[in-house]
């Protein structure tokens, strides 16, 4: 795992002092080693977290002749056998790695290399006899990668602060992607918050030569439902491949972990690496103390670790804890993202570090086995549109406004699934998941300053959810048209997004077994039936996880990786909030009406109306812009706000 970054300039040579700039504002990527090279219109930059082959394998590396250089962040998780395979076809390779394979690929196969690639990895290819670079990101978007062009000179890195300190002057705000971080909580597709910055979407290759820049998707999944086996067959061959990816992913050779969280996903990974270890796996949780303790997972993640002999390491923070690292949060964020769990993260990785480099993850199993309740919220959404239009408005409607709200019981989750839909649900599908997934609340008013005054709920749709929409429209299941968009925008934007800089920022590699390419496909032809069966979220891997985890730690209401932002807003961070959010920085940034912040403030403290992650989302916003617009110090720097 590492930090890339490099300047491709076709009107001159690029200076080592500035790639020097780039490597170390990504220092926390890769603490172990750093290499540039110039190679004619071309500066790669690198810094490296030793993982494999940790005595060779130095970046930038080159093919035999010098003719291609790469540097490259991730894992190929198949590396072995591509080795095998190119030794066989006369190629010398000169490290024991992983990277390299990427290189002798190339010269084979051309653009086609990458269809050959099992792994996570988001990397740069200089092929100097074509005078071109090839950029390039995983297929599920694990690993980031940014650019920004400017005539015939392009800079890309693995985050948006690498690139800053090579382009000059701080770009302006893409209101664009202002507007999309309120509405979905995240940044959605290639937008970033700065104009002219890009990121590669997933799946994704970028190709820049003298002539410009061209793009191309070289991987999709599609959702068919057709799978055709029943039950019995399709535990059996999710089972395989699953157990398969684990054991892909083991391969290190530096200490490795799991992050064992409780749920259903995490478990099922650690009790797989379990059987295929021959020593006592490293498990590690963090969990909340006081107002947070509802969300608390750990209990049965002690279970699980006690039914396989895990070496167990527990951490409980208070909230005074993980809020100290505000700043240092939304500094390595690299961009807003509205998920409070970030601060679990953050801490979770810090704590697992101490023992280890390398930690696997059960992200990406709710995204393809159907694991969130909305999904059914959309399968309960054909049958309540058949009911009359009186009973829906006046009966339902009012019931459901009035049913008790309680996160720790399954009728308390049940109730506010079928409040949210009822709210959102319209005669289009299409509106009614977009209202479903947008955090932007009903305000009759404006909601942004002039920039984006017309913005409201039912008014703005991002580009990149049309798109995604789309590509569904042969697609007959609502639930698997929902997955896909989850899979290319939530997951992406948000969990992948925060997992990462969380995790780099503290030089730890996290692994995500259920995002392998191949589980993906297989799991997009199951049909939600299987899935979802008899209206329980995620089914299908819950038989599964009875092979693996006790019944006790699978059959409960889902709590998931949450925050108390809530009680955060109300207590500890209340003050903060206040000073970020008053009318004068309000008007003062320019962003939203004051008018509209007020009412957010006045609705969520005095009248109890649910807004924490709206509020959230605007206090984050303004520490990030204190951080990379106004210009303080940062906190990887010592700085403070």
């Amino acid at each position: 795992m590492c930090g890339i970054c490099g300047i491709v300039d076709f009107d001159g040579a690029p200076g080592r002092e500035q790639l020097a700039g780039m490597t170390a504002a990504i220092r926390h990527r890769g603490p172990d080693d750093e290499g540039i090279e110039i190679c004619g219109h071309a500066a790669l930059g690198f810094r490296r977290l030793s993982i494999i082959d940790l005595a060779g394998s130095h970046q930038p590396m080159s093919n035999e002749d010098g003719t291609l250089w790469l540097v490259f962040n991730g894992e190929i998780y198949n590396y072995r056998a591509l080795r095998a395979d190119l030794i066989a076809r006369g190629h010398t390779l000169k490290t024991a790695g992983d990277g390299e394979t990427i290189l002798h690929l190339y010269e084979d196969l051309g653009l086609e290399f990458v269809d050959r690639l099992n792994g996570m990895f988001a990397f740069a290819l200089w092929d100097g006899p074509r005078e071109r670079l090839v950029l390039v990101r995983d297929r599920l978007g694990i690993k980031p990668l940014y650019y920004a062009m400017t005539g015939q000179r392009l800079v890309f890195a693995s985050e948006t602060k690498a690139i800053l300190e090579a382009i000059g002057p701080t770009p302006g705000l893409d209101m664009e992607a202002m507007a999309a971080y309120m509405t979905f909580s995240s940044i959605p597709g290639w937008r970033t918050c700065f104009e002219g910055v890009r990121k590669l979407q997933p799946a994704e290759m970028v190709i820049f030569d003298g002539k410009g820049l061209t793009t191309r998707q070289y991987w999709d999944v599609r959702f068919d439902g057709r799978s055709g086996r029943g039950l019995p067959e399709t535990l059996d061959e999710v089972d395989a491949l699953l157990q398969d990816s684990v054991r892909l992913q083991m391969v290190s050779d530096v200490p490795l972990g799991v992050f064992l969280s409780g749920g259903v996903d995490s478990s099922i990974v650690a009790a797989m690496m379990a059987r295929q270890s021959d020593r006592p796996v490293k498990a590690f949780t963090v969990g909340y103390g006081r107002e947070g303790a509802f969300l608390n997972e750990t209990r049965f993640s002690r279970i699980v670790a006690e039914k396989y002999g895990m070496e167990y390491h527990e951490l409980i923070l208070d909230s005074e804890d993980l809020l100290a690292d505000i700043e240092r949060v939304a500094w390595h964020l690299d961009e807003p993202c509205g998920d409070p769990a970030a601060f679990l993260t953050l801490a979770l990785s810090e704590f697992t570090r101490k023992h280890v480099t390398v930690a696997l993850s059960g992200l990406g199993a709710d995204e393809i086995f159907c694991g969130y309740r909305r999904y059914l919220g959309l399968a309960w959404r054909e049958r309540y549109m058949r009911l009359p239009g009186f009973l829906r408005h006046r009966v339902i409607k009012p019931l459901v406004g009035i049913l008790p709200e309680d996160r720790t019981t399954r009728f308390g989750d049940l109730a506010r699934l079928a409040r949210k839909l009822v709210r959102s649900v319209d005669a289009d599908t299409k509106t009614t998941w977009a209202r479903t997934v947008s955090y932007l609340p009903v305000y009759d008013a404006p909601i942004f300053g002039a920039a984006f005054r017309d913005v409201r709920r039912d008014t703005y749709t991002s580009e990149f959810f049309e798109a995604y929409w789309e590509r569904t429209r042969d697609v007959g299941n609502p639930v698997d048209r929902a997955m896909y968009l989850d899979i290319k925008m939530y997951m992406v934007d948000q969990l992948l997004h925060q997992q990462d800089k969380m995790s780099m920022a503290v030089s730890l590699e996290a692994r995500v077994p259920y995002l392998d390419h191949r589980l993906v496909e297989l799991a997009a032809t199951i049909p939600v039936g299987l899935k979802m069966a008899r209206g329980e979220p995620k089914s299908l891997l819950k038989k599964l996880a009875e092979r693996y985890v006790p019944r006790e730690c699978i059959y409960r209401p889902k709590k998931g990786f949450g925050a108390p932002v809530d009680a955060w807003l109300r207590g500890p961070l209340r003050d903060q909030v206040n000073d970020a959010l008053s009318p004068t920085q309000v008007r003062a940034r320019g962003i939203f009406d004051v008018a509209f912040v007020e009412w957010m403030k006045k609705e969520f403290f005095e009248r109890g109306q649910d807004l924490s992650i709206q509020i959230y989302q605007i206090f984050l916003l303004e520490v990030w812009l204190r951080l990379y617009v106004d210009g303080r110090c940062s906190p990887a720097a010592g700085g403070v706000l």
